[in-house]
């Protein structure tokens, strides 16, 4: 859940003006900061009473959703707008330095050392559900983060400054013409994206008790592949990737390699069906009824069926076919990915008594993204316009 809100932030930017906001992890890790340093200045203790307690959990709430959208702010004006318009690699290598940037004020501001929340009885909690120990602090971390999306869900499809968003996501140009205030539009998404960003840099403060300046890097990353894979600008898709990916990873280091293996081998087993069944019938229907003959219609099948060598000779030979050629392209795509995976699960199987570790958690996310890049670029959901913010 926590991935979710950081996706939904990456989700809702791309949305609007189609470029991924590599800060944005940095802004959750300010929001960690920003809580935690009012948490320690206001002395939070147990010997508080609750009313004071919740008090100083509220102030440090403010200062979560506060600094992180200033910042958020400060960078669209300063990073962002100048290179509104220009080539997509300009504002993507702009937010990349934005979160250097950012990461360095961070030590320079707070010091190198992991900043640390005092420890409160409420955030180790935990009551009994269906016979195992959960911490009230992540219930608390799940209806919070729901309650968010639910919340941004509606103010994306049922309010003005929402259709505006989902105008601006279409045609910038357009809206403007209907009177639609594009960058008061574009500051409001901002605004909205760091805020639930510094929520959950308070949420994982909490949960952890410490947090390190550079947090918002690994947490960032994973989150946009979260949204990749649920469907970068998709606002369900974010939240279902998320929830697909904290899994993963959870479950995934406690597998052995040899398990793992076997749900490699389902993966590829999938994978030949759509390369060998799935899509060469699909490929079929495009073809011109003038052109539909039983040679041609198997020159599209071979293409696929047996692409190490049709698919190849196509590409290297005159290009005279728009669809034979399209098609060998898609074909060689699909081969190097089932290669993969034979490989993968191979290398598995002879390392089958082995154990993921927890460090291993990142290459868990990574490996996620790049199946779900390989086979299905759009994501679980995929892109729907009237989604994306």
């Amino acid at each position: 859940m926590i991935y979710a809100l950081i996706a939904l932030g990456y989700t809702m930017v791309y949305g609007v003006l189609k470029f991924i906001n590599f800060a944005h992890g940095e802004i959750f890790t300010i929001g960690g900061y920003v809580s935690a340093f009012t948490l320690l200045a206001l002395g939070v203790s147990d010997s508080m009473s609750f009313a004071t307690l919740a008090g100083c959990l509220l102030l440090a709430l403010l200062g979560a959703v506060a600094a992180p959208v200033i910042v958020g702010l400060v960078v669209e004006r300063v990073a962002y707008r100048p290179l509104r318009g220009r080539s997509r690699i300009m504002p993507l290598l702009s937010a990349i330095g934005v979160s250097i940037v950012l990461q360095q004020l961070i030590i320079l501001i707070f010091g190198p050392t992991p900043i640390t929340m005092p420890t409160l009885k409420i955030a180790s909690a935990a009551v009994s559900l269906f016979g195992v120990r959960v911490r009230v602090l992540a219930l608390a971390i799940i209806v919070i983060s729901a309650l968010l999306m639910v919340a941004l869900s509606y103010l994306v499809r049922s309010t003005r400054i929402g259709k505006a968003m989902r105008a601006t996501s279409q045609d910038m140009e357009a809206a403007e013409m209907m009177g639609i205030e594009t960058d008061k539009t574009i500051v409001f998404t901002f605004i909205v994206g760091s805020a639930l960003a510094g929520i959950g840099g308070l949420l994982v403060l909490m949960y952890y008790g410490s947090l390190k300046f550079d947090a918002g890097f690994l947490y960032g990353l994973k989150a946009f592949t979260a949204a990749v894979l649920g469907g970068i600008g998709n606002i369900p898709g974010a939240v279902l990737g998320a929830l697909v990916l904290g899994m993963t990873e959870t479950y995934g280091v406690s597998m052995d390699l040899g398990l793992i293996a076997w749900l490699v081998v389902a993966g590829l087993v999938a994978g030949l069906y759509v390369q060998m069944v799935r899509v060469p019938r699909h490929r079929l229907l495009h073809i011109a009824n003038d052109r539909r003959t039983p040679d041609y219609e198997r020159r599209i099948m071979n293409v696929y069926r047996l692409a190490p060598y049709h698919a190849v000779k196509t590409l290297l030979g005159e290009r005279t076919d728009a669809l034979l050629s399209v098609s060998a392209s898609h074909a060689v795509r699909l081969t190097v990915g089932n290669i993969f995976l034979a490989a993968t699960a191979a290398i598995f199987f002879i390392n089958g008594s082995a154990r993921i570790d927890t460090r291993w958690q990142p290459v868990i996310a990574f490996v996620v993204l790049m199946v779900i890049l390989m086979f299905r670029p759009s994501g679980i959901l995929g892109e729907h316009i009237t989604e994306k913010v």
